[in-house]
């Protein structure tokens, strides 16, 4: 009997929650509760990817720059300081604060190496691109876990 081969485009989710470049980080934030998400691929015009932004990236664009190496100081901050600092970064445009360097998985990959991605650079989810360089989807841990079950035979 062969054995069942484990490919990206098989585990896949085609659904493309993404932002544009230009996009501010409240667009930004917006999006990410309406759809329920921590991550939004970014992508240009041509729906390439340009970048990630995920919550991570906000909330440390969120902090000022002094209180990043010296988070001992923000018990001293003002209650005010949060309310005022978001507002101040509102419209700050994602490209700024962005991931740009993003991995990313073609459908033909083996789950083998997209797993290989997400567990050696610690990330949730991996945008899987066409032979064209089109944002066509995303792969994650979830739907590594799910062909996980599949080869348990569990449903």
């Amino acid at each position: 009997m062969e054995e069942k081969k484990f490919y990206v485009k098989d585990f896949m989710s085609t659904r493309q929650i993404s932002i544009k470049k230009t996009a501010t980080l409240k667009e930004a934030v917006a999006v990410m509760i309406t759809e329920k998400t921590n991550g939004l691929v970014v992508t240009n015009g041509e729906n390439n990817i340009a970048g990630i932004i995920s919550s991570w990236d906000i909330v440390k664009h969120v902090v000022p720059d002094y209180l990043e190496n010296e988070d001992h100081l923000s018990s001293f901050e003002a209650e005010a300081v949060f309310t005022s600092r978001v507002n101040e970064v509102a419209n700050d445009s994602i490209e700024n604060f962005m991931t740009k360097n993003v991995h990313t998985a073609h459908p033909s990959d083996t789950l083998m190496e997209a797993a290989a991605i997400l567990a050696e650079h610690g990330i949730r989810q991996l945008p899987v691109i066409d032979e064209n360089k089109k944002y066509i989807g995303y792969i994650n841990r979830t739907d590594i876990k799910r062909a996980i079950g599949d080869i348990l035979n569990i449903n």
